[in-house]
């Protein structure tokens, strides 16, 4: 599958799901539905070097094109830091900053720590924004990664890309973002079109749970903006020109 300026999403043929045992999504799905898009929403799980490297694959061709990146994650709290957080009169947003912050300082190899820059660049040329959202239990405790993954929130993996004409493809599927080498992970997805019949009501509904998470919709997820540590962090491994991912 080619792209070429000009082009937009519904001008490429996209099968309706893939699989990384079986298919190049690379090459087949993430570049050029990032390169011929303007907009890209991602909901990418828990917050750590290989989501941060998966939610980056084909970035640079969205850069080129001048779009801009939404990301949701989660941090990965450990039963110890909810009960630091509760125990403590920090604020959660300062402990979840150090928990990230630290996540960052934890990259498993060059290949994932390319693609960080890739978003370093991003937010320091307001290309990104990053939010963080940190689930809380009926009685106002922050989850552990643990029984948000056993209770299934931040599961799914969602991605929304939007063109310059307004055409939409989302996909969802399921997610395996905490292997040692991102090239080696699983990833099984399924893509609907806006513009297809049958796919659009799919299309929507991503968009929704994208939207309730991005506005802190739900009373049980705090949402915040990503500490700014975490940004400095970033935006100090950043290249100053793109060109060098």
């Amino acid at each position: 599958m080619g792209d070429c300026p000009g082009m937009g999403l519904r001008d490429l043929e996209w099968r309706k799901a893939y699989s990384s045992s079986s298919d190049a999504i690379l090459r087949d799905f993430y570049i050029p539905a990032l390169a011929n898009s303007t907009r890209y929403d991602r909901l990418a799980g828990f917050f750590s070097s290989t989501s941060l490297a998966v939610a980056a694959r084909g970035i640079v061709g969205l850069i080129q094109n001048g779009g801009k990146m939404r990301l949701v994650v989660s941090p990965k709290l450990q039963k110890r830091d909810v009960e630091a957080i509760q125990a403590s009169t920090e604020r959660p947003e300062e402990y979840v900053g150090g928990v990230l912050v630290s996540e960052l300082d934890e990259f498993e190899s060059m290949l994932i720590r390319d693609h960080v820059f890739a978003l370093g660049w991003m937010i320091a040329n307001n290309r990104l924004e990053i939010k963080v959202a940190v689930v809380f239990d009926r009685g106002g405790r922050p989850l552990d990664q643990q029984t948000m993954q056993e209770q299934g929130f931040f599961h799914p993996k969602v991605g929304v890309l939007e063109d310059r004409s307004g055409d939409i493809i989302a996909f969802s599927g399921s997610v395996n973002e905490s292997a040692t080498a991102w090239l080696d992970n699983v990833e099984e997805f399924k893509v609907f079109r806006s513009w297809k019949a049958g796919e659009a009501d799919y299309v929507e509904a991503d968009l929704s749970k994208f939207a309730r998470l991005w506005h802190g919709v739900d009373r049980r997820i705090q949402v915040m903006d990503i500490p700014m540590a975490v940004k400095e962090k970033l935006i100090a491994l950043a290249p100053s020109d793109i060109g060098a991912t």
